[in-house]
């Protein structure tokens, strides 16, 4: 009885002393990837926020408990408050995910067939915008994360962010629709109600992403997007995973934004010390 005692204790003791992190956006491609690295840690207590019935079985499968499933939506305040109580460490995780128009692919295959160049169009569903989900909706996990005094915030962004002019910015933007489009800049705007609100922040923006094996590459870090000018311009969603994980761990990521990318495998040194990472200077010009 006294060993059944002291082993519930000690799991409580645990429990109390972990740092809880919450991951939102952790049903998706790059947040299941954080959430699945930060389940490894024993000095982290993962929370995973979802909302739909899909993001909770993706969590369910990557080994999350019930305890550690939050429902929330970021569109709804009241709910992310709740979700944030309690919370010492965010990690934004969200966007907004454009959907290719399938009669916009058939024109481009059709004019590939007499050597003609198009780009297929995408839009995104209702409420789906950028200005819903990257503006607003982060909006919200920022003065909810106030509210609930969190340690840090990290946000998983993009670079391109000083380009207004860059091709993302125009996927599903509408004619005479200021709100529409312009993904990089409404993240861009978010970056900055962070900066303001004066929680301790760690902003992340990588380059192209790619589905590829993470560790193994040399990651270069870069602000105001000076890497896109280099020839490396492309990251791992694992490394930007670990880079998230890492900037929890290492109290000199907090208040820096910058840019990442990394070097082709076998190029350069594989990444691996991460306090000489974050020694860099994060200072990204707003």
């Amino acid at each position: 009885m006294n060993l059944l005692f002291l082993v519930i204790s000690l799991s409580i003791l645990n429990y109390c002393m972990s740092t809880r992190v919450l991951v939102t956006g952790a049903g998706g491609r790059s947040g299941s990837l954080i959430f699945q690295r930060l389940l490894q840690l024993p000095s982290i207590t993962p929370l995973g926020l979802a909302r739909s019935k899909k993001s909770i079985k993706k969590l369910v499968k990557l080994g999350a408990n019930e305890h550690q499933i939050v429902l929330a939506d970021i569109t709804d305040s009241e709910s992310l408050e709740k979700a944030f109580s309690g919370v010492d460490v965010v990690i934004l995780a969200t966007s907004a995910v454009p959907k290719i128009k399938v009669i916009s692919l058939v024109k481009v295959l059709f004019l590939k067939l007499f050597s003609q160049i198009a780009r297929p169009e995408f839009y995104f569903g209702t409420n789906g915008d950028p200005y819903y989900v990257d503006w607003l909706g982060a909006k919200n996990q920022i003065d909810a994360a106030k509210k609930a005094v969190v340690k840090q915030f990290v946000i998983v962004s993009s670079m391109g962010g000083t380009q207004p002019d860059n091709f993302l910015n125009t996927i599903g933007k509408r004619e005479n629709d200021e709100l529409s489009g312009n993904i990089l800049l409404w993240k861009r705007k978010a970056e900055e109600y962070l900066i303001a609100s004066g929680i301790p922040f760690t902003i992340i923006h990588p380059g192209g992403l790619i589905d590829k094996p993470g560790g193994e590459r040399e990651i270069l870090y870069g602000v105001d997007d000076t890497l896109l000018s280099g020839t490396d311009k492309s990251i791992p969603r694992a490394d930007v995973a670990e880079i998230a994980v890492q900037a929890v761990l290492n109290p000199s990521s907090k208040n820096k934004s910058f840019d990442v990318a990394t070097r082709p495998p076998g190029v350069g040194v594989t990444t691996s010390d991460w306090a000489k990472f974050f020694s860099n200077p994060g200072t990204t010009k707003y």
